[in-house]
């Protein structure tokens, strides 16, 4: 028992310290939810009404249910053929495997899928969904599709795939209160501009009203951009930990590369910069390259894939 609850408090601890931004987003959205309601009902009927509201839909997001939909969003569909069977399933097994041996707790029904966009990535949700591009299955070679892998697994395994559904709920959610919100504004407005004498101004005031409310609202969700983004960052140096961990981060390391030399985004302005989910690739790589070259006691010469 001793140890079941140090390895609930260890994986507890794993899942606030690398989704603190998603959890803080999560408050904001049910206070925001919460206040709302709060204007048309009691302080008790709100808080009871918002909490049911939240606790049905995150347990449909991390239901199966939520994971179909969200594989649904990126059109991704089981591996099927005999070829990608044969080549792609053993692969996932292997590096599955070494998974499950570190993190027990990992659940027992993970899958593989694949969606047929053609740029390089690879994708973690719910609790047992892990993706692949087209892209990446052309692009990279089996050794480093085990490093992507790897990584995703370990996205999953502090839990980064339940709070990027969650996340979904959160701002689903938000958009609906916005949406509320603006109708009962505009239809107030055009009652109090009837009501009145000075229609114009009425008019006027209600419009400066309803462009200060849309700027608030653009201003939190970019507040929450950059939360989220800061905090995707350090969860893909997390992930990556976990791949070099359970031991692909040799594969992972050349993944990166491969990534970043076919990487055709251009220089990307401050703004993207901030908003970005995922630190520059060259960081990445030299991180992993710090963790092998003291493993291996020895500077890591990087050695070219493909014909030279």
């Amino acid at each position: 028992m001793q140890q079941i609850l140090k390895n609930m408090a260890s994986k507890t601890g794993l899942f606030l310290r690398a989704n603190w931004a998603y959890i803080l987003w999560g408050v904001l959205h049910y206070l925001l939810a919460l206040w709302v309601l709060a204007g048309v009902s009691s302080m008790e009927q709100s808080l009871q009404n918002t909490t049911v509201i939240y606790v049905i839909s995150i347990a449909i997001a991390i239901s199966p249910i939520g994971e179909f939909i969200m594989r649904s969003l990126e059109r991704a569909r089981p591996v099927e053929t005999r070829q990608d069977k044969d080549y792609l399933l053993p692969l996932f097994e292997e590096v599955y495997g070494e998974a499950m041996q570190r993190t027990p707790s990992l659940s027992k029904y993970i899958e593989l899928y694949i969606t047929e966009s053609k740029s390089i990535n690879a994708f973690a949700v719910g609790r047992k969904t892990v993706m692949l591009t087209r892209g990446a299955i052309d692009s990279l070679s089996p050794e480093e599709l085990k490093g992507i892998m790897a990584h995703e697994l370990g996205h999953l395994a502090s839990g980064d795939g339940i709070a990027r559904v969650i996340t979904v709920v959160g701002n689903g959610l938000f958009s609906i209160i916005v949406l509320v919100c603006k109708i009962i504004m505009v239809v107030f407005g055009v009652i109090a501009a009837l009501w009145s004498k000075r229609y114009v101004l009425s008019l006027i005031i209600g419009f400066i009203v309803h462009l200060l409310f849309s700027y608030s609202v653009t201003a939190f969700l970019f507040l929450g951009d950059l939360l989220i983004a800061l905090n995707n960052r350090y969860r893909e140096y997390l992930a990556d930990d976990y791949a070099y961990q359970i031991g692909f981060g040799e594969q992972l390391k050349n993944t990166l590369y491969q990534i970043n030399a076919l990487d055709m985004g251009g220089k990307r302005s401050l703004k993207d910069w901030l908003k970005s989910s995922h630190p520059y690739t060259t960081a990445r790589i030299a991180r992993l390259e710090q963790r092998l070259e003291r493993e291996q006691g020895q500077q890591y010469q990087y050695q070219p894939i493909g014909p030279q």
